[in-house]
């Protein structure tokens, strides 16, 4: 791919779709983990059996499905933006939740990595799954900046 084409609209749709399929993997995990009452993630830390006592019967389901639905709109945000009608709109309007998501991504890769590092509790492989979701949302972030495509001129 040229470097116009990177930045122009085939890269915003490039990066989206590839971040909204890369969010797809956590919902499919977290759907997973509702269907069979465990808390955690796949690749993240083992949970201890004791965390599960902070759940009502049937809370631990819930919260897991809660998770899923958030990954479904951080799907649909990424294909929003993976849209023609995403040129069109402000980027005031795109920007900030998909810098949310990129610092959350990036909140969650360094705190999961952290901790692996320094307590050996596992999670390493969730931690660097979401360092790769954390670069595919900075690709969105900069290519919604950058893309604008132009307002038909009126009278012609």
């Amino acid at each position: 791919m040229t470097n116009a084409r990177a930045n122009g609209p085939d890269g915003l749709v490039l990066w989206a779709v590839g971040a909204a399929a890369w969010t797809a993997l956590y919902v499919a995990s977290k759907v997973v983990y509702a269907l069979e009452g465990r808390l955690g993630v796949t690749g993240g830390p083992e949970v201890p059996v004791s965390r599960y006592a902070d759940y009502d019967p049937g809370g631990v389901a819930a919260a897991q499905w809660a998770n899923a639905a958030v990954g479904v709109l951080i799907v649909l945000l990424f294909a929003l933006c993976a849209l023609p009608l995403a040129r069109r709109l402000p980027r005031w309007l795109l920007a900030p939740p998909v810098a949310l998501v990129t610092l959350f991504a990036a909140a969650g890769g360094v705190g999961m990595l952290g901790r692996a590092l320094i307590t050996d509790s596992g999670g390493t492989v969730f931690g660097l799954y979401c360092l790769v979701w954390t670069s595919l949302s900075v690709g969105v972030l900069v290519s919604v900046w950058r893309v604008r495509t132009p307002a038909p001129v009126r009278g012609s």
